[in-house]
């Protein structure tokens, strides 16, 4: 997989500044369950790349980054790495559902428009 510079220098910015407090673990679900540390994590990338599964886990609440001393943005650097994973036309098999969801919701069929004030 060929991440893009933006997600290479995210990763490195926050692997290389990640002081591993863990504060952002603290109510993270998603980072209790797929690392001990996000310095370790985002090393782990860097060096061998991740499971697909593990970028598209993150919920992107941003929760991370309003209580990390540094302000460092995992959400956006898991973000990136999602976009470079469907640029690369890697969505995962289990997102199936989801995209299909968007495609019919989104469809004439299936979207009815209110406006209101029209008779």
């Amino acid at each position: 997989m060929d991440y893009s510079e933006r997600t290479i220098e995210m990763a490195q910015l926050i692997a290389e500044n990640c002081i591993s407090c863990k504060r952002c673990m603290k109510d993270c679900l998603f980072l209790q369950r797929y690392c001990e540390d996000p310095q370790k994590l985002f090393q782990q990338f860097l060096e061998e790349g991740l499971d697909p599964i593990v970028p598209y886990s993150c919920m992107l609440c941003g929760r991370c980054t309003v209580v990390c001393p540094l302000q460092l943005k995992l959400d956006e650097a898991f973000l990136t790495m999602r976009q470079d994973l469907i640029r690369e036309d890697l969505p995962l098999k289990q997102l199936k559902s989801v995209e299909m969801h968007q495609k019919l919701s989104t469809s004439k069929l299936f979207t009815a428009v209110n406006r209101g004030d029209q008779k």
